[in-house]
C-alpha cells in the first residue's frame, strides 16, 4: 500500500511489448501443434524486425538472427503446450 492507503497501480505494458527475459511471443497456436511466434532477440528499432517463426507439426525451427531453436509439443495428459527453447550449437574450433 502507498501512503494514501491505496494499492499501487500495476504496470501496464503496451500490447505487443515482450516481457523482460521472455525469449518469444506466441502469435497463433493450433492442434495438431502448429504455432507462430516471434523471437525477441532483436532489441532495438534500429535492428531488423523481430523474426516470425512457424512451427508446423512440432518440427523445430531456428531463429535466423540468434540461432535459438524453438519447438512446441502438446501434452494430452495435462492438456498443456510445452515449449522447448534450445541454444545454437557451439562452433567447433579446429585444434
Amino acid at each position: 500500500m502507498s501512503g494514501n492507503n491505496k494499492a499501487p497501480v500495476p504496470f501496464q505494458a503496451p500490447a505487443g511489448t515482450p516481457l523482460v527475459g521472455q525469449p518469444f511471443t506466441i502469435l497463433t497456436v493450433g492442434v495438431p501443434m502448429n504455432l507462430t511466434l516471434t523471437c525477441n532477440c532483436v532489441r532495438s528499432s534500429e535492428d531488423a524486425e523481430r523474426p516470425v517463426l512457424t512451427i508446423v507439426l512440432s518440427a523445430p525451427v531456428a531463429c535466423p538472427h540468434c540461432g535459438k531453436i524453438y519447438n512446441a509439443l502438446f501434452n494430452p495428459q495435462n492438456m498443456q503446450i510445452q515449449m522447448q527453447v534450445g541454444l545454437p550449437p557451439a562452433e567447433q574450433v579446429p585444434s
